[in-house]
């Protein structure tokens, strides 16, 4: 038997198969963002979602601003059920459909206005409770530092969970977008001195605006955990239906 006298190529496939395995990972991490990113709302047309839509005529209704994983995911569904069981009808804004690319100062405050407005229109309730989580948080206490005398006097509350003591305007659950100069910092929530505030921060957090909120108008809550707060769903909405117990109170007259 003759040998052949070529000498075989060694481990040329080797650089060929490794970036063939380097783009297969990448390619299925890019989808699982993708799908990720998706079911988040990040490409769904209309950031509005209502909760309890047979809640109409009631005198008090809520509007929530969800985190920016949108309100499928996180703590949205359960804040919204909770507010829905008591008689609360919610209008939810997912803030990855709403602030899916960068808004400005003025496009931020329209969103928290508009949304109030429409909240007002679809429940024909008398007045509002405004909620929000983490990134909506940040967005709910801005628009509501900027919000008009007319639409203030028919907020009857807020609540604010897990805020950051910095605000931007782009939600990015990668958190990316969340460096470098902020489009708000915390200082200005000092002017949310006209409504009943509540604060909800987890015990171990760091960045958090609730510290700041020294005004006498509001009240500052820390729960066990950072800042998913143990993911304990009942504890939160229990806490926040605590905290809106006047409001409660006005709602079960009717």
């Amino acid at each position: 038997m003759t040998r052949s006298t070529n000498p075989r190529p060694r481990a040329r496939w080797l650089p060929g198969t490794g970036l063939s395995w380097l783009f297969i990972v990448l390619a299925t991490v890019g989808a699982v963002l993708l799908g990720l990113y998706a079911a988040a709302g990040f490409f769904d047309r209309d950031p509005i979602h209502m909760f309890g839509a047979g809640g109409r005529g009631k005198p008090v209704a809520a509007v929530f601003f969800s985190g920016d994983m949108g309100l499928r995911f996180g703590m949205g569904p359960y804040i919204a059920d909770g507010l829905v069981k008591v008689g609360i009808p919610v209008l939810g804004v997912s803030s990855s459909t709403a602030f899916a690319s960068h808004r400005t100062r003025a496009e931020t405050d329209a969103i928290v206005a508009n949304a109030i407005r429409q909240t007002l229109q679809q429940t024909g309730a008398n007045r509002i409770v405004v909620l929000g989580q983490s990134f909506g948080a940040d967005i709910v206490r801005v628009g509501l530092a900027d919000l008009s005398p007319d639409l203030r006097g028919r907020v009857a509350a807020a609540v604010l969970v897990v805020p950051g003591a910095d605000a931007y305007f782009h939600a990015d659950p990668s958190g990316l977008s969340y460096r470098g100069t902020p489009d708000a910092d915390g200082s200005e929530a000092r002017r949310l001195d006209w409504l009943p505030l509540t604060c909800i921060q987890g015990v171990a957090e760091t960045d958090t605006l609730c510290p700041a909120l020294e005004m006498k108008n509001a009240r500052r809550i820390a729960l066990p955990g950072g800042h998913f707060l143990r993911n304990d769903h009942r504890l939160l909405v229990q806490t926040i239906l605590r905290e809106l117990g006047p409001v409660l109170k006005f709602q079960e007259r009717f």
